[in-house]
């Protein structure tokens, strides 16, 4: 066995499903030997050890988290051992996964006011430079938190689009549309309206999935269809309300030259909702 993934091994191996102390252990070890991977064989060898032992790992935290309902301390817990935007561990992958998970699960079983606000904190720190792409992907479950007591998930996603981080925002932008088309569609239109944001069509483009599937495709290695029932609801009437705000708060010209690469009939957005119709 070679000796990176020798710590990783050993506690998978030693541990028993839905065992929280367990998860300490296997935490610290995925930590020690991805470090250990990245000095001796660098990315690629991240990259081997990650589609080797990744899901497992997830799902053998998810397990403990929610054997007994989602505990939501336990997660605090340890996250407050490898918090977010800090650079110094590589448990960030496996940490947003699941509460990214549980925050959906939660959104859907529970009610929107049951989502803990560490927890959105949490997601929102994340950071592609400290946690990595991958983890940050799932951050995106932010969304689902739309509709909050006490986190505006909508202005938030608005900030952080206008001071740079559209990325962050279309990530929301998709995850909010899932768990309420209609609040999604307002965020879309906000986002459209502000002088601050350069893009547009990409922020259209979020809203495909939404249309056409019930649940987004992150968090990865989770087939939420199998545990929750959810289907996402969207009237004609939505959909045409989302048509009339494309037409308005896009060049009608860009509607029409890139119409066959969208879902949505945007050459009917731009003729029956564009400018020349205000006349």
């Amino acid at each position: 066995m070679p000796r990176d993934i020798a710590p990783l091994a050993s506690a998978l191996e030693d541990a028993t499903s839905s065992e929280q102390s367990d998860v300490y252990s296997l935490l610290a070890a995925w930590n020690q030997s991805i470090e250990t991977a990245l000095d001796r064989g660098g990315w690629s060898r991240l990259q081997e050890i990650r589609g080797q032992y990744l899901e497992d790992v997830i799902d053998f935290v998810d397990t403990a988290a929610t054997a007994d309902g989602i505990d939501w301390a336990f997660l605090e817990e340890c996250i407050d051992g490898y918090p977010p935007g800090v650079g110094d561990h590589h448990c960030s992958s496996i940490l947003v996964n699941v509460v990214a998970r549980c925050v959906i699960r939660t959104r859907i079983s529970e009610g929107v006011d049951s989502i803990p606000p560490w927890a959105l904190e949490y997601l929102a720190a994340v950071t592609v430079e400290d946690d990595g792409e991958w983890a940050w992907e799932s951050t995106a479950a932010f969304g689902w938190a739309v509709g909050h007591p006490e986190i505006a998930v909508l202005n938030r996603a608005l900030e952080r689009a206008e001071s740079g981080d559209e990325s962050w925002a279309m990530g929301i932008l998709e995850h909010a549309t899932f768990a309420d088309p209609e609040a999604g569609i307002d965020l879309l239109e906000r986002l459209l309206n502000s002088p601050d944001i350069v893009e547009d069509l990409l922020f259209v483009s979020c809203l495909h999935a939404p249309f056409e599937q019930d649940f987004p495709d992150f968090p990865q290695y989770w087939e939420p269809d199998t545990e929750l029932d959810y289907q996402v609801e969207i009237s004609d009437d939505l959909h045409e309300r989302l048509l009339a705000i494309i037409g308005q708060s896009i060049d009608p010209d860009r509607l029409k030259h890139f119409d066959d690469s969208y879902r949505f009939d945007l050459e009917r957005a731009a003729d029956e909702y564009g400018p020349a119709n205000d006349a």
